[in-house]
């Protein structure tokens, strides 16, 4: 009697074990790990800097400012509403082609440069 009372409760924790395992989530820590890289043991020195980013090109310039500038400059386009159409493009183009910069109608460093000190 001693060894089935054993052998049952032997039993049924197993299956306790394996109900609760069967409805849980998979968890990270079952899953693979990547190993990262080593770290070096002592600091590494930056990389030297080639060029500087372009003080223009990290202040930027949105299509609403862009268009409140082209207007203020005379180049009609219309109303000022964030939106780069055809005649927001055109507007552009002419102000690029008249400040001998390549017409392209993108927004670029040179242009911003250029808007932002046009008079």
């Amino acid at each position: 009697m001693r060894h089935l009372h054993k052998s049952l409760s032997v039993l049924f924790v197993g299956v306790l074990l394996l109900a609760g395992c069967a409805g849980a989530p998979e968890t990270p820590s079952s899953a693979p790990r990547a190993t990262p890289p080593p770290q070096p043991s002592r600091p590494q020195p930056a990389p030297a800097a080639t060029q500087q980013p372009e003080p223009a090109v990290s202040e930027g310039m949105t299509v609403f400012e862009m268009q409140e500038r082209l207007n203020e400059l005379g180049y009609k386009l219309g109303t000022v509403d964030g939106v780069s159409g055809p005649k927001t493009i055109e507007a552009l183009k002419k102000f690029q082609s008249d400040n001998k910069l390549p017409p392209t109608g993108s927004i670029d460093a040179e242009t911003i440069r250029k808007l932002r000190s046009a008079k």
